[in-house]
């Protein structure tokens, strides 16, 4: 993505939608996009799963915890070597809505979590929720998008971060459920 197009649709997203409500929401539902929120929902989903010895949903978990380390330690690798600053570091007039400590912006540690998590979980729902797992699979399709959106509209990250982040999360996803249907494929 042009370096100018990115800057243009950054500041798009971080000035154009403000609003008091967004102003309060976004800086909260951002922090449901990364690695700790995340990898202690699939945690505790896998305890539970156990012990109430759901099997598919143990199992389907278990690989979705899989693909989100595998997604994040690319992007952590990745972010390290192209050491892009985050658009409040190198912008003026960026709304900053959140303290970020991490000054490294490409690309998107929460999105590539997110989509990670949830593109498994879409795969793999209609196994888990026979009846409702359309409506299911929508709502974490809307969360999965909520979380770039308050990344650029809290100013802490570029579009191109974003969509970077979702492609290595979805491809994550993508490569694991291959290896799960191949191990588990005929017992779902």
């Amino acid at each position: 993505m042009s370096s100018n197009i990115n800057v243009d649709l950054f500041y798009f997203f971080n000035h154009n939608f403000q609003n008091p409500i967004f102003d309060a929401v976004m800086p909260i539902v951002t922090h449901f996009g990364g690695f700790k929120v995340l990898v202690v929902v699939l945690i505790i989903v896998i305890v539970y799963a156990h012990f109430k010895e759901k099997k598919t949903l143990k199992r389907i978990t278990f690989f979705a915890l899989i693909a989100f380390l595998c997604s994040d330690i690319f992007t952590a690798i990745l972010k390290h070597l192209v050491q892009e600053p985050r658009p409040f570091v190198t912008l003026d007039n960026v709304r900053l809505l959140i303290t970020e400590g991490d000054p490294l912006s490409f690309p998107s540690g929460h999105t590539t979590s997110t989509f990670s998590f949830v593109t498994f979980y879409v795969l793999n729902m209609k196994k888990l929720a026979k009846e409702h797992y359309k409506l299911i699979n929508a709502a974490l399709v809307i969360f999965a998008i909520t979380i770039p959106f308050s990344r650029m509209y809290v100013g802490v990250h570029y579009p191109g971060d974003v969509l970077a982040g979702a492609a290595i999360g979805i491809a994550g996803a993508l490569i694991v459920n291959y290896i799960f249907n191949r191990r588990y494929g005929d017992e779902i």
